[in-house]
């Protein structure tokens, strides 16, 4: 009998040392196609279009945002990296490191243009998803403005942090897949409300991305007490001008002046 009972009591007690580690808060629960959180909700695995990354919601970087890991080639490799980012110091490398871009192979004469045009995609509800911006959102942004014709200063990746910092909730992306397919960049300056760089890709356009961007952009304004929002449109924008006409926005009679300042 002295036996069996100090036999159970160490199978308790390697049961209870065992717990913390079958209890798991590094187990990862879905959210969403391709968001992963853990238990405790610290950390968060999304894939990008360069992989999976792993953000730290405890750990910003010196421009406050949430600290990065990553990419991981795999969900298992990004799960298996937490352990290490919850016990250890924050990696020196804030933001991921910029690969450069392969070169298509070819493998053949290029195919012949198809001339017919393609109905736009309509926007999956349940497949896109709405979020802030993040450190590694800076090449796709930008990617995507120029695609849409924006040229504008103030787009690098310590101006937008820094505009996402001053203005939490308002800075926001689209994403479908983890690809990038979508932006609005809200701004509140305790008078009036702004939306800058609303965009959307070729391939998502007419199908309703830019305006649940902006009703989410005007949601966060409203809560903080903007009587009015502004939005600045170029005078060849046919497609924004009638954006915002559909959105209620009306065209101003004032003119824009604008100065570069040296800093």
């Amino acid at each position: 009998m002295p036996k069996a009972a100090t036999t159970n009591t160490k199978t308790k007690a390697k049961q209870a040392k065992a717990k913390p580690e079958d209890g798991n808060v590094d187990a990862l629960k879905r959210e969403r196609a391709g968001t992963y959180r853990t238990q405790d909700g610290r950390f968060t695995v999304e894939q990008s279009s360069s992989g999976w990354m792993l953000f730290d919601a405890e750990q910003t970087n010196e421009l406050g945002l949430p600290l990065a890991r990553g990419p991981f080639a795999t969900l298992d490799g990004a799960r298996d990296a937490i352990p290490v980012a919850r016990s250890g110091p924050a990696p020196s490398i804030e933001v991921e490191p910029r690969r450069p871009a392969r070169k298509p192979a070819v493998v053949g004469p290029p195919a012949t243009p198809r001339q017919t045009r393609r109905a736009p995609k309509r926007a999956d509800p349940a497949a896109l998803v709405i979020r802030e911006i993040r450190t590694v959102d800076g090449d796709a942004l930008r990617a995507l403005w120029k695609d849409s014709g924006f040229r504008s200063l103030g787009d690098d990746d310590k101006s937008l942090a820094r505009l996402a910092r001053r203005n939490p909730g308002l800075v926001l992306v689209a994403t479908e897949s983890g690809r990038i397919v979508g932006s609005a960049l809200g701004a509140w300056d305790g008078r009036r409300g702004w939306i800058y760089h609303v965009a959307t890709a070729k391939s998502h356009r007419r199908g309703g991305v830019a305006r649940r961007l902006v009703e989410e952009v005007e949601r966060g304004l409203r809560d903080l007490g903007a009587p009015k929002v502004n939005v600045l449109v170029r005078p060849d924008s046919d497609g924004g001008r009638e954006l915002w006409k559909e959105l209620g926005y009306d065209a101003a009679e004032s003119r824009l002046y604008g100065k570069e300042i040296d800093t």
